[in-house]
């Protein structure tokens, strides 16, 4: 009798763990097994496994998801792409169901009503099981996320975020605050009083990330701010948009409302009066920027580059590394200065000594900083390192 036809009841944890060894050829045991007989509109049996590592071949366009399809005990697929979703495409295993037939076509089998409902059934057992991993088994679970994370969130991407609800609060992320992997219900759980947003920063690097000037604003807000640094993190937070009515805020993107009234008014006030050295600004990067705006809460930072609309300026790292090199997606940049800072007062005495050329040095000096601090690359490092010192001298 068939592993997967015998009762659950009857199956020492020893028999799975071999049976997925000789048939898949991997040296470790599954995470776990999902044993699965049901009855009812459907009729079928599953023996489903989770890896505790990806195969040598997961992320290449060899890799064949799929489990294997048996009519009562006889194979009559060796892997059925279409009884697991791409979002669960690392799960291994065999489906039993006496309702298809023997000689049965691919063509018929994609339009089969039967299948649909299995595949509806696993996708099912299978979030539920990670759940429940992620819930009593966190060690395991973590080690689950270490290989297969990436999966998920690409699940969340993929078919336009159709399956955020279903995945979303098995989304891990790194945490500033707490310095380890929090889930987004563990996030919000531990939300400040008055928080309205899941703040996050993407980049390479979480220390890099957690130095920069709008993350210490954050955390000296007392919010928890999430790093992120793998290349599908902001596509999948983007995507999502929100979770559990808490809107996703990107650090780096746009105003985070977290100016006291006072600070609103200095600043529109420092604006107006400056007017004129922000034009002069604009018009030395020539292009480089949509705008130049005052934000009082760099703390002890002389300058910000934030972006503007759909596309931010780590997509716009990303996209840039594409076979196409993401020509026309850049992001719309706004450098943000400082008024409380020493180089601000530098910058505003060249202007009104009428010193235009020193301005412009200035100006493309504050936007390279920018750009090195948003982890961007500068357009000509020789030139920056020639204008440094230059002004040294």
């Amino acid at each position: 009798v068939p592993l997967w036809q015998r009762p659950k009841s009857e199956v020492k944890s020893e028999e799975y763990n071999d049976f997925y060894k000789e048939k898949y050829g991997d040296w470790e045991d599954p995470l776990t097994v999902i044993h699965v007989s049901a009855e009812g509109t459907v009729e079928y049996k599953a023996m489903l496994y989770i890896p505790s590592h990806p195969p040598y071949d997961f992320n290449s366009r060899d890799f064949e998801k799929g489990l294997q399809l048996y009519s009562s005990g006889v194979m009559i697929m060796d892997k059925c792409p279409d009884l697991v979703p791409n979002h669960f495409r690392f799960v291994r295993g065999v489906v039993d169901s006496a309702d298809f037939s023997l000689n049965i076509s691919r063509e018929m089998l994609q339009k089969d009503s039967q299948l649909k409902l299995i595949h509806n059934a696993l996708e099912k057992k299978i979030k539920n099981e990670l759940h429940a991993m992620l819930v009593n088994d966190r060690e395991k679970y973590e080690t689950f996320w270490k290989s297969f994370g990436r999966q998920i969130k690409f699940g969340v991407y993929g078919d336009y975020g159709m399956h955020k609800d279903l995945l979303g609060d098995l989304l891990m992320f790194y945490s500033a605050k707490e310095q380890k992997m929090v889930t987004l219900d563990e996030y919000i759980e531990k939300m400040s009083e008055g928080q309205k947003c899941i703040y996050f920063a993407a980049g390479d690097d979480t220390d890099r990330l957690g130095k920069l000037p709008n993350a210490q604003l954050v955390l000296s807000k007392g919010y928890d701010l999430l790093l992120c640094t793998e290349d599908v993190d902001e596509f999948c937070l983007q995507i999502m948009h929100d979770y559990k009515e808490k809107e996703f805020k990107n650090i780096n993107s746009g105003d985070l409302g977290l100016e006291t009234e006072d600070e609103k008014k200095a600043a529109e006030e420092t604006a107006t009066e400056n007017k004129d050295l922000f034009e002069e600004i604009k018009k030395a990067l020539n292009g480089k920027i949509k705008d130049v705006k005052v934000n009082p809460t760099l703390q002890d930072h002389p300058v910000s580059l934030s972006s503007e609309g759909g596309i931010s300026m780590e997509m716009e790292k990303i996209l840039r590394k594409m076979p196409a090199g993401g020509e026309g997606m850049e992001s719309t940049k706004v450098l943000e200065l400082n008024p409380n800072h020493t180089v601000f007062a530098a910058l505003k005495a060249a202007h009104e000594a009428g010193d235009t050329a020193k301005v412009d040095q200035y100006a493309e000096l504050l936007y390279d900083q920018s750009l090195l601090i948003a982890g961007l690359p500068i357009e000509d490092p020789v030139a920056y390192a020639q204008l440094v010192c230059g002004l040294m001298k």
